[in-house]
């Protein structure tokens, strides 16, 4: 056998290794970018492996490497499914927020969850994170969306919480306008405003973490509806997991006046965080805080002081409810809430506790207003409102 034969022989097995490696690699690839993870097997010969495995999504590039030997850790309740069930799930990004990338994952038993994988943190011991993450887990309310289960390795920290069918405040309060969209009622909106009030008290009155921002980034896209149409509020706790260069730039607490002249935030700093989110309620307009990445914003507060200073008030509202005449006294009760909870001075804002109590008053006069009553009442003009918030001239 010549020597030239052994060396063609032999580079033709070559050839043949890299075309199979070649199919393997886009036989995988193809998988990933329509979105299925790669099946993980659990056991070969009653052995566990423990090589990691690699979630990959083409948009983005994005790569979620988990160990396949370490299982979720669910909260209060026996696991409703295992790793390797969560690997198997095809994946849908659902967005990008400050801590990193959510994903919707749609389990083989039909369950459907969202998995969000965890970014910029603080330097946190395994232990660290878990006690903040079982804080996390027991702030329970029926306005707070739940924590179910987390992850914790060296290279990949993940959060699962339950998928929120009906999408989130900011997609309600702004997709399809110009369109033939269905209104967002004036009742409807005072709600939401009513449900998200009682949840922070909920969160001011019982957080432990020993940060002094028990939520911090309150924006209209971390109110979401479940199938009920229920309001829960997310993304709470998580500004103590934060590294704070990331929580100044991008967490709502931080667009506070009081950190803009003292670098600081403050308890009262959720409370302007709400007053911002009323003003978006109350205007349909897309808020700065609440912009996503391409989407211009606008400073709601500062818009909204010019506008009572220079006696436009009723062109604030969104036409959407403006039209509601019968709702109107409601909606300036509202507004003048609103108005207290963004004044420049954090003492000088009300606690969460009196601002849903007021909320609440609204909606229980809401059947029994008429058209009357706006004419009747003297604090409702905007002469009072000029006159009754200090805040007006204080622009940021």
């Amino acid at each position: 056998m010549s020597i030239s034969f052994i060396i063609n022989v032999v580079l033709l097995l070559a050839i043949i290794l890299l075309l199979l490696l070649y199919y393997n690699t886009s036989s995988k690839l193809n998988k990933i970018v329509k979105g299925q993870i790669p099946r993980v097997i659990e056991k070969e010969n009653d052995v566990e492996i423990s090589v990691d495995k690699k979630i990959e999504i083409a948009e983005g590039t994005v790569i979620m490497t988990v160990e396949e030997r370490k299982e979720l850790i669910f909260f209060n309740d026996k696991p409703k499914f295992q790793m390797a069930e969560l690997l198997r799930a095809s994946a849908e990004p659902l967005g990008h927020g400050i801590l990193g990338n959510s994903y919707k994952a749609m389990l083989n038993s039909g369950t459907t969850i969202v998995v969000k994988r965890l970014r910029d943190l603080k330097p946190f011991t395994k232990e660290e994170f878990e006690k903040i993450l079982n804080v996390i887990a027991d702030m329970k309310h029926p306005n707070l969306l739940p924590l179910l289960a987390y992850y914790h390795s060296r290279d990949e920290k993940l959060m699962l919480y339950t998928y929120a069918e009906n999408g989130n405040l900011f997609s309600r309060l702004h997709d399809g306008r110009g369109g033939n969209r269905a209104p967002f009622s004036w009742n409807s909106r005072l709600s939401v405003a009513r449900e998200v009030a009682r949840a922070l008290v909920y969160l001011h009155l019982n957080h432990k973490l020993h940060n002094i921002v028990p939520h911090g980034n309150l924006r209209s896209s971390n109110v979401l509806f479940d199938e009920d149409d229920a309001v829960l509020v997310s993304d709470f706790g998580l500004a103590s997991m934060i590294a704070q260069p990331i929580a100044a730039q991008h967490m709502v607490v931080y667009k506070s006046p009081e950190y803009g002249y003292a670098r600081k935030v403050t308890m009262q700093s959720d409370v302007w965080s709400y007053g911002s989110l009323l003003i978006e309620l109350l205007t349909g307009k897309v808020s700065i805080n609440s912009a996503p990445p391409g989407t211009n914003g606008v400073d709601l507060c500062s818009w909204v002081h010019r506008a009572v200073r220079e006696e436009w008030t009723a062109e604030i509202f969104d036409k959407e409810i403006s039209g509601q005449k019968s709702a109107l006294p409601g909606m300036l009760r509202l507004l003048q809430i609103a108005m207290r909870c963004i004044e420049r001075f954090p003492e000088k804002r009300p606690e969460m506790r009196e601002v849903t109590r007021e909320v609440e008053k609204i909606q229980a006069h809401l059947i029994s207003e008429d058209d009357d009553d706006l004419s009747g009442d003297r604090s409702l003009t905007d002469d009072s409102l000029s006159t009754s918030t200090s805040v007006i001239g204080d622009e940021r």
